[in-house]
């Protein structure tokens, strides 16, 4: 559909107007504004019209979903792209013979010039087209096409945190958490978040299972990348160990060893996680420390006279 000639739906916030019937109007930064709280929800904005074969197909599921992920703080908006004529009477039908029980607004624009870049600048005006945002992790996700129930399944996993939400045991026994500021990541010198851990203990396990995507030396220090669910998680300043690329890895399994920070007393490691769009930072609050030291670790025991 041509940009030239796509109208549009216009809202506020999202409130539900489905079990009313009532249609609210709304301009584009009425949509984004809608989307852009600064919290842990997870934002669901499909654009669609009663005239789309393919709008239609997918948006039981998306209901559908939703309500089981709502627990989880996802909110859905559908947006019309409906005709002028539409509004608001032919919508509010078409909503209540279909029963769309979810929040639902129609877009007062005329300009997709001016309202698809403040979506996405990938945008080119076609429906269906689902953006989902979550705020608090920087998670953000655009398709142009219609979402299979998988796919979209997949992306409110991703959204809602998938494995970066969880709680994970510290990489490093005992380890102290300490989130850092943006840097530049050493592969690809883009700004990048990480945190980094400090330990008495050398021993550092993965904090998930996977796949070893990459492990690559730089100087004297190791990278070691494990990829899990379209989730990559970065482990620099290694030592040695004898896993390699390919590699099935557990949660919890030894995956190197950690090098001693600039203080030259605890061991330091930097964790980098990202997905395929975006990189994505864990706080302390991911993380719990690990109690169980074992023989097996082959932690290295700090001498107690070894200057701090």
């Amino acid at each position: 559909m041509s940009k030239k000639i796509l109208f549009v739906l216009a809202l506020v916030g999202f409130a539900s107007f489905a079990n009313s019937q009532k249609i609210a109007k709304w301009k584009i930064e009425d949509v984004v504004r809608s989307f852009s709280a600064k919290n842990d929800t997870v934002y669901v904005v499909n654009f669609w019209a009663t005239f789309c074969k393919p709008c239609i197909a997918e948006i039981p599921d998306f209901i559908k979903l939703v309500e089981k992920y709502k627990k989880q703080k996802v909110k859905l908006l559908l947006v019309s792209l409906d005709l002028p004529t539409y509004y608001p009477a032919k919508i509010a039908d078409f909503v209540k013979k279909n029963n769309y029980k979810t929040n639902i607004a129609w877009l007062n624009e005329t300009n997709a010039d001016h309202f698809c870049p403040m979506i996405d600048p990938k945008w080119s005006g076609a429906i269906p087209s689902t953006i989902i945002v979550n705020n608090n992790t920087g998670y953000k996700k655009f398709v142009e096409d219609q979402i299979s129930p998988a796919d979209f399944e997949k992306y409110l996993k991703e959204a809602i945190g998938g494995n970066t939400m969880n709680k994970y045991v510290a990489p490093m026994n005992e380890a102290e958490v300490t989130d850092n500021e943006t840097t530049k990541h050493i592969l690809d010198a883009q700004p990048m978040d990480y945190i980094s851990f400090k330990s008495k203990d050398s021993s550092v396990f993965a904090i998930t299972g996977g796949k070893v995507k990459t492990i690559a030396m730089i100087d004297d220090m190791k990278l070691v990348i494990i990829e899990k669910d379209n989730f990559f998680y970065t482990y620099s300043n290694l030592g040695s160990t004898l896993i390699k690329t390919g590699d099935e890895v557990k949660a919890s399994q030894l995956i190197g060893y950690a090098a001693f920070d600039l203080d030259g007393y605890k061991r330091s490691l930097e964790l980098y996680v990202s997905n395929a769009e975006k990189n994505i930072k864990l706080s302390k609050g991911n993380f719990i420390q690990r109690k169980d030291k074992r023989l097996t670790d082959h932690s290295i025991d700090i001498d107690t006279n070894e200057p701090k």
